[in-house]
């Protein structure tokens, strides 16, 4: 990853992967950067609805946890990286958006995920961060890329927050090291309520501890704004840390 030029806020990047695949990102950089400090990291995944050509994901109603972030206590103290998928791809290849789960490893990882978990990497190894406090973050189809992630990579985040997004319950015990937020609305019409509660019970008949779940009744698919202003989230998100890092 080329850090020069790279202004405080948000930077507009391109990333070449090794699998042919030209990654528009978007990059948070802090104010004052500082390389002798160790900064907790977030990967922030989009949905399908703002899949788009020209890196504009992070400036969608969407992205209300991204402002709030940016306008909060934590602003100063986080890298934040958003990789852009465009309209013609998806994060994972699966057929149907509304079926119950699917099986990370009965699906070949996309070609877009592979390149952005290519350019997390390249991220991480380009800046001073605290590989403790790794945080992700998905919406719907978003939401479904976290749990394809933690499913294939179980070891790699603190945290992660999944919004209005369906899982790999058969993978559940894959997670039980990762504090995990699960966020849905009873009257989602796109990834229905019943893939949340297949999926919180399979994580707890796994053993999982550190789980959360929240649900807004009679919320539709659009729970972005809701999942981003609860009370507490956040803050939880950044008291996450792996204790084998």
């Amino acid at each position: 990853m080329n850090t020069e030029n790279l202004k405080a806020g948000w930077n507009d990047l391109l990333f070449e992967a090794s699998n042919g695949v030209s990654m528009k990102y978007q990059l948070y950089i802090p104010e004052n950067l500082d390389n002798n400090k160790e900064y907790p990291a977030i990967l922030y995944m989009h949905s399908a609805g703002v899949r788009c050509d020209d890196n504009s994901h992070i400036y969608t109603g969407e992205a209300k946890f991204l402002r709030n972030i940016e306008e909060g206590k934590y602003k100063n103290d986080v890298l934040i990286l958003a990789p852009c998928c465009p309209k013609t791809a998806k994060w994972v290849d699966v057929e149907a958006w509304d079926s119950i789960a699917f099986d990370s490893d009965g699906i070949v990882p996309s070609t877009h995920m592979v390149a952005a978990l290519e350019l997390w990497g390249s991220f991480l190894s380009s800046f001073s961060i605290d590989i403790s406090r790794l945080y992700l973050y998905g919406m719907s189809m978003g939401g479904l890329a976290v749990w394809d992630i933690l499913a294939r990579r179980p070891k790699v985040f603190a945290a992660a927050a999944v919004a209005a997004g369906r899982g790999t319950p058969m993978h559940a015990n894959r997670m039980v090291d990762v504090a995990i937020w699960i966020f849905h609305g009873t009257k989602d019409n796109a990834v229905p309520y019943r893939h949340a509660l297949v999926m919180h019970d399979a994580l707890v008949n796994a053993g999982k501890k550190n789980l959360r779940f929240t649900t807004f009744e009679n919320a539709g698919h659009g729970i972005w704004e809701k999942t981003a202003n609860y009370k507490g989230f956040i803050d939880w998100m950044f008291a996450q840390k792996r204790s084998d890092k």
